[in-house]
């Protein structure tokens, strides 16, 4: 094939959030429904959760409120707490600075101003130090002056007081925080509830998949309230795709090359994805880079590619025992509920507590996952399991 057309392929495929609706796959009803609070909703905090690659900028990006002001916020410091929010109240002012709003203006330098000294001063002092020597034996000592994170908060609350008086209804998307440790985003979330607590002001954020899981743990309790509760107004889980869902969001991408991957090389990409668009992205990349000299990708290259991608990334990252080698192939051959793989495993001599137990702890490890109450095998295990 030729080189300008490579390019282009590789280009469609490149794993970037989505900015053209025409490309989106199966997100519209998380897209309506976060609009729909922007437009509707008084206040709150709301988040956006889901696996890592799963979509969650991508939906921010559609996020379109008919009101207000919109402020996107990337983040990009994440070594502690107090890194994390002086990055939201810097990079907040930053994206107000562009408005040139006069009145605004004013408190968005003061409040870039006292990030950037407060930061320099903190790692200023983190890395001073000195060093006694006594014979032999030599001591340094550091001192380290602590983020002033009582002042931030005041500043945050001030620069988010005087949005709402000049918009008089502000949604605040505030991304990167579901790469995060779920302990740490908690910490997080509860040291800003007072100052995100506003009328009219809507904060939208993207939260580990595990916080979702507590959110919903803490909706269930009857006649008790948890932490997460008192914090969040909603959260909105962005699933991962099916197969056929992965297949379409690769041809869209390809209009312009409709034929390159056939109906089969779509199929190895889904399995291998297992519905993550990310890795589906990735290893579609991979098999284009690998035939370089193919017009077009058949099922079969598809397979063997990934294979042979498979063994050279993750062959030294697994040790499988043999039990675990006969669970994940029994998995991978039937597809079915748990009770159902167990009963497979039975037939092969394997005890039923051994089967369940066997069965947890692969998923537990991610070699296993479980979908609307079906086992399947991970799409990298599977094409292990299958060299």
């Amino acid at each position: 094939m030729r080189k300008n057309d490579i390019k282009h392929i590789l280009k469609a495929l490149f794993d970037e959030p989505l900015s053209s609706i025409d490309l989106l796959v199966n997100r519209e009803k998380e897209i309506d429904s976060l609009n729909m609070v922007c437009s509707l909703q008084p206040a709150g905090v709301y988040g956006v959760c889901g696996e890592t690659g799963v979509g969650k900028t991508t939906v921010l990006n559609f996020v379109k409120p008919d009101e207000g002001e919109r402020i996107y916020l990337k983040l990009t410091e994440k070594e502690s707490k107090e890194a994390i929010i002086a990055d939201m109240l810097y990079k907040l002012a930053v994206e107000v600075k562009k408005s040139k709003t006069t009145e605004l203006l004013k408190i968005a330098k003061q409040v870039i101003d006292f990030v950037v000294e407060e930061r320099s001063e903190t790692s200023s002092f983190g890395t001073a130090g000195g060093v006694f020597v006594t014979g032999n034996l030599s001591k340094s000592t550091t001192r380290t002056k602590k983020f002033n994170i009582y002042q931030a908060y005041e500043l945050f609350d001030e620069f988010l007081e005087a949005l709402l008086k000049k918009y008089n209804k502000v949604v605040l998307l505030i991304d990167e925080l579901d790469k995060e440790k779920k302990e740490e985003v908690l910490v997080i979330l509860d040291s800003l509830k007072t100052v995100f607590g506003k009328d009219g002001l809507v904060v939208i954020l993207s939260l580990p998949f595990a916080i979702y899981r507590e959110y919903v743990r803490d909706r269930l309790r009857w006649n008790e309230s948890g932490n997460l509760e008192n914090i969040l107004k909603d959260t909105f889980f962005i699933e991962p795709l099916d197969d056929k869902q992965i297949q379409q969001m690769i041809s869209k991408r390809l209009m312009a090359y409709p034929d390159y991957f056939d109906g089969d090389a779509l199929y190895e990409i889904a399995r291998y994805s297992d519905g993550n668009p990310r890795d589906a992205l990735w290893i579609s990349q991979q098999i284009v880079q690998s035939n370089l000299d193919n017009e077009r990708i058949t099922g079969q290259i598809a397979r063997e590619t990934i294979k042979k991608i498979v063994k050279r990334y993750f062959e030294n990252s697994w040790e499988l025992t043999d039990l675990q080698k006969k669970v994940l192939r029994i998995v991978a051959d039937h597809q079915g509920s748990r009770s159902a793989i167990v009963k497979e495993l039975e037939k092969r001599n394997v005890k039923r507590q051994t089967a369940y137990t066997y069965i947890n702890r692969l998923k537990e490890a991610g070699l296993i996952i479980e979908r609307d109450e079906k086992l399947r095998v991970s799409g990298k295990i599977f094409y292990m399991i299958s060299l």
